[in-house]
């Protein structure tokens, strides 16, 4: 196991510029102008904009030895199931849940999202995901499930614990964001904390919602904002009315299974001192890592530096970006990292298997009401789905799970299987290694790269961490356990 570099504060070349989100619009404009002749497919050029310098370490990640392991997409599950029912994913699909016309305002505007029917589709999903038959029952055993499993045997959820939610506000440039980039939905993230204050009983005060690189824009406490939440904490990178700044818990450093030669690396506070997390994700593509899921939505709960201060790079700061490069990346001197094959340690994995994130995981969810193509893109027209059972319609769509690796596994199904998402050649190309991290995180105890993961630093190491496979095809969406050939994943769909 090594831990992660004390060295010397890596330069950048464009300070200023450190914390700005872009759009894949604005990346291929600055592209343009770094080289010219450059041919961009699919996109139009805007008027010129001022180019802009990639920051970061400019340590380079080792090319993969040539010895690396190769291995072929799981058509059969490997690793062990997790939940009440072992790898299931249940899938709410409801058109009614979204009505944004594409171009009118923001499509996080109040009445583009039905408040009610977003409620509904999480209340379905928390019993089909338990087999309970009303929500109370369903947290119940949600919390008796994760004790059990936990040296707690027995034991519901406790006056007193805390639970923490990771939001993925990758997009939220201001407190006051207007744009129309993907970003976890308020109507989801209130129809989560009113369930678990009315339902599961949890004290709206022993709750936060976080991102700690990020800004929660006021759309999302706004919705928030009512009498039976009042007591909810949101924690984000700048703080605010109605808002707290996260805190660093230097005694909780994340130790690297690979020596990434990045700086020191830390959990915030609200993290640590949780019982509980729930990884509320948002399921769009991604232009390094192929796809932003579950695992990835922890990139913003990193506490990092670049140039001796906190950055809301903080992935970059711990230079672990090229861990995770699904395809050969270049943007820059600073932003260049060859693929991973398959078979090479993942930096996400140390994150879902990290005893305060991944292991503490109650519930993963992915927010598929409106979907990004890529990262930061924002979402339009030109976003609808066009596979079944979309039908150029929007994915209204929510998926929850007890497994962190099954989840991940179907959303990467559902990415790769749309034609939205695959019009862009550097989101989900076909060589993409997306599913790296899958295999490594399904056989952390034995993974093919042969790393040790020990994401703790305490010498324990890691066992599986879910099951992982692929569907038999996009049109039946059916898993081992949905055919009856294996012990992998059981897809529920609630329609």
């Amino acid at each position: 196991m090594k831990q992660c570099s004390n060295g010397k504060h890596h330069q950048q070349s464009n300070p200023s510029n450190q914390e700005k989100a872009l759009s894949r619009r604005e990346f291929l404009e600055i592209m343009g102008t770094l080289a010219a002749g450059l041919v961009v497919v699919g996109c139009q050029r805007k008027s010129p904009v001022q180019t802009l310098q990639p920051t970061g370490p400019s340590t380079p990640v080792p090319s993969p030895q040539p010895t690396a392991v190769s291995v072929a997409s799981s058509t059969s599950p490997i690793g062990i199931a997790k939940g009440i029912y072992p790898g299931r994913v249940v899938w709410v699909h409801n058109p009614e849940a979204t009505s944004w016309d594409g171009s009118t305002g923001h499509w996080w505007d109040e009445g583009n999202i039905d408040q009610a029917t977003v409620s509904e589709m999480f209340s379905q999903a928390l019993r089909k995901q338990t087999g309970q038959p009303d929500d109370r029952a369903a947290w119940q055993a949600l919390f008796k499930y994760f004790n059990n499993t936990h040296d707690r045997p027995g034991t519901g959820y406790q006056a007193g614990e805390k639970i923490a939610i990771k939001i993925n506000m990758n997009t939220g440039g201001s407190p006051n964001y207007q744009g129309n980039a993907s970003f976890t939905s308020p109507p989801m993230i209130y129809a989560l904390l009113r369930q678990l204050v009315t339902e599961a009983g949890v004290p709206a005060t022993d709750i936060a919602v976080y991102d700690a690189t990020r800004y929660i824009p006021d759309s999302v406490t706004e919705r928030c904002r009512t009498p039976e939440l009042a007591g909810v904490q949101f924690v984000d990178w700048a703080g605010g009315i109605g808002k707290e700044v996260y805190r660093r818990d230097l005694k909780c450093q994340i130790h690297w299974s690979e020596d990434v030669h990045g700086n020191p690396t830390y959990l915030p506070t609200c993290v640590t001192q949780a019982q509980y997390i729930i990884n509320l994700a948002s399921l769009k593509g991604h232009n390094l890592a192929g796809v932003s899921l579950c695992a990835k939505n922890h990139f913003g709960t990193l506490c990092s530096d670049l140039e001796g201060k906190p950055t809301q790079q903080a992935p970059q700061g711990a230079n672990i970006h090229g861990y995770v490069a699904a395809h050969d990346y270049s943007w820059g001197p600073e932003w260049t990292w060859p693929q991973r094959p398959m078979g090479t340690y993942n930096a996400l994995v140390d994150l879902m298997g990290h005893k305060h994130l991944g292991a503490k995981t109650l519930l993963f969810m992915l927010d598929g009401l409106y979907a990004s193509e890529n990262q930061s893109d924002e979402i339009t027209h030109d976003s609808r789905w066009q596979s079944k059972p979309f039908g150029n319609n929007w994915p209204s769509s929510l998926f929850i799970s007890q497994d962190g690796v099954a989840i991940d596994s179907v959303g990467l199904d559902f990415l790769r299987s749309e034609p939205t998402i695959l019009k862009l050649p550097d989101v989900l190309p076909p060589n993409s290694t997306a599913d790296n991290y899958l295999h490594e995180s399904a056989l952390a105890d034995k993974p093919p790269s042969k790393t040790r993961y020990d994401p703790a630093g305490d010498g324990g190491g890691l066992t599986s961490l879910g099951v992982h496979e692929h569907w038999n095809n996009p049109v039946d969406k059916q898993y081992s356990r949905n055919l009856g050939t294996g012990e992998g994943i059981e897809l529920v769909q609630v329609a």
